[in-house]
Order: C-alpha cells, then structure tokens, then sequence
C-alpha cells in the first residue's frame, strides 16, 4: 500500500530533553481530553516525579542508544484508553542509562523499580520475587529491558506498571523462565494451559514477548502476559485463552481496521492479563497494528474513529488528541498512530489507541516494537 511519507523523522526533538518532550506531550493529550487544569497539574507532576535523571539530557539529532519501544529507537510511546467511556492517559518508557547500553538501561530500570517502593498504592514484593529470572548480566541490545508505564484517570491515583523481557536468556528458555514466574506468583494453575499449548502456539508464530506486573497491592492486581504474533495469524488464537474474549464483539473491530478476512501479517499482539485465584487468564487485550494498513494518519483516524464510533467510546475528544499531536498534516504523514487495542473485558468494550512519535531518521536494525 503506497503510503503518505515514511514513518521515521516525523518530530523534530533535537533542541528538546526527554523530559520536555514527555510532559509536553502529556499535557496536550490531557488538554485534548478535556482534563481540568488540576488534573493536567497533577498527572504532569506525577510523571515529572517519575523520569530519571536520564532524562534531563538532550533528544539530539542522533539516537542516544537504541530502546524496543520504538521502530527508530527512540525510548517513549503514549497511549489513550477509555475503560467504560472514560478516557485514560498513559506512557510507557525505558530509562537509558549512563552509558549508551543494555546493561546500562537495564540497570536503570531496576533502580527505579526500588526507587517507587514508599509511593502510595504501590507494592515490589511480586516483582522482587521474579526479577532474577528477566535480567542477565548481559543483557542483548535492541531488546526490552526493564520498563515503566504510568497510568491516570481523572479521580484516581496514578498507576505504574513494570515490563520485563521473557526471553532475556534466550527464546528457548521462555516456557521455562514463565513456569517459574508464574509459580512464584501463585499463578502456577492458571497459566497451566497456556503453558500446555505454548510449543504449538510458538510453531504457529504466537510467541511470548513481555510480562507486566502492575505495581500495586490491590487484590486484582494483574499480570500481563503479551504475545506478539508473525505471519498471517488469527488474531483470535491466543485471545480465545481468556474468560472473557468475545470474538463475535471483536469481530467488527479486526474489520474495521484490517478489512475482511482478518489475517493480518504485520506482528499484531495479544496480551492475557492474570489474576491471583482465577483459574486461567481472565482478559485479552488484542493489540492492532496500524502503520503498514494505512495510507496516512488520516486514514488511520478515519478506521481508528470507526472503531470507537461503534461501541460508544468519545471519538470527537479522539480526534482532538491526534490533532493535538500531529506535527504536519495528517493526509501528508503515517506513523505517528502504532497500535489500536480492544479488550471484551465486560459488555461495553476497553480501546485504546497508541502513539509513537519517531524523532530519528532511520529504524533500527533488529527492533520490530
């Protein structure tokens, strides 16, 4: 499909810190969303409180060290959702350490996982019982590390999440690093038949890629097992593994953004979230990848708005978000919209679109985020 322009160098940062850059996008989804000024303060507080020092040093023209999250290295990704109608707004990063390396930035995020511990809400006892088997002393470049998300609705604390890599020692370790995590987790039972199906599910192309922990001590605290899937697939395989994934409600969703049939081949994901005393995984979240199915970033609105259209979710307040972040015009660009999620968690379905905002000339070699 012919596209508008590349996805790489759409936002110019080079004069921008990590740190600007971040709540200055944060404070525009915020505005766009028709956050109030105190909500904006205080969600922009929480996530000035949580990048690093790293941060405060210049975007630059070149790629500092190249981070997964991004195609082009770059170590931000926002993200809108709206949960029962009520919209949501996120970022996910990784900290970059001292030094331009894996190791670096894998110890970076370990330091600010610890660094979280007296924050209200929060809770590091499951991921300090799991952490040794997600690092290695040498970690590979260009994969995950250890991540951090942050998480607000207006009325509500901030939420953090921590991302670790299940294949850090190697995709033929992953059923066994994921047996012992989930043991240690007292969630043994539940991913049992996950864990039963997993070699078939892996020769298929559905592969485990990152394990999330919410941060938190509440009792439905969950943990989030993603998927990442190669080749043409069926986005209902894996997702049919949770309680309650409906694919007759997604149905209209994978139509609406990658036509009939939908067998998409451009690494869509699914992410199964558990929770402690189920006894399997209770949610899918199927994640659709945009870029490669789109001719700009107004086609992408266009399918993306059809989607929330159809199941009640605030499209106009959308569409202002995408505006409010486009740095050119939308039939001119693609890129900048990576991923359109939906979870059939209850009756009114969980979306959330997510943005990437590519600032270098050029992908990565090896990161397929």
């Amino acid at each position: 499909m012919a596209q508008a322009s590349r996805r790489e160098g759409l936002f110019d940062a080079t004069l921008s810190t990590y740190r600007d850059f971040a709540c200055a996008k944060w404070l525009a989804i915020g505005t766009a969303l028709g956050f109030s000024d105190h909500h904006r303060n205080t969600s922009a507080a929480a996530l000035d409180a949580l990048l690093g020092e790293w941060s405060d040093r210049p975007v630059g023209a070149a790629c500092e060290y190249p981070s997964f999250v991004s195609r082009d290295g770059f170590p931000l990704e926002f993200s809108v959702s709206w949960r029962a109608g009520v919209p949501e707004v996120r970022v996910l990063f990784e900290s970059l350490g001292p030094v331009p390396s894996a190791r670096a930035a894998q110890d970076a995020g370990r330091a600010l996982t610890r660094s979280l511990a007296d924050r209200p809400g929060v809770s590091l006892d499951r991921y300090l019982a799991i952490e040794d088997l997600f690092v290695v002393d040498d970690p590979r470049p260009f994969r995950p590390t250890v991540w951090h998300s942050l998480a607000y609705r207006p009325g509500e604390p901030p939420r953090y999440k921590v991302y670790l890599n299940p294949q850090a020692r190697g995709r033929d370790a992953v059923p066994e690093v994921m047996a012992a995590a989930m043991g240690r987790l007292g969630l043994a039972p539940a991913w049992s038949g996950v864990a039963a199906r997993y070699a078939e599910l892996a020769a298929e192309g559905h592969e485990v890629e990152f394990v999330a922990l919410d941060l938190a001590d509440a009792p439905g605290a969950r943990v989030k097992v993603y998927f990442r899937h190669t080749g043409l697939v069926d986005l209902d395989r894996v997702a049919a593994l949770a309680r309650t994934h409906d694919p007759v409600l997604a149905g209209p969703a994978y139509r609406d953004v990658y036509g009939s049939p939908a067998l998409p081949d451009n690494e869509p994901m699914t992410c199964l979230a558990f929770r402690a005393g189920a006894p399997g995984p209770e949610e899918a979240n199927v994640y659709l990848r945009l870029p490669s199915e789109v001719a700009s970033e107004a086609d992408a609105t266009e399918r993306v708005a059809s989607v929330l259209r159809r199941f009640g979710a605030d499209h106009l307040r959308y569409r202002a978000v995408v505006a409010a972040l486009a740095p050119r015009p939308l039939e001119s660009m693609v890129g900048m919209q990576e991923l359109l999620s939906f979870r059939t968690a209850s009756g009114r379905p969980d979306l959330g679109v997510y943005f990437r905002f590519a600032v270098y000339d050029a992908a990565v070699d090896g990161v397929h985020a």
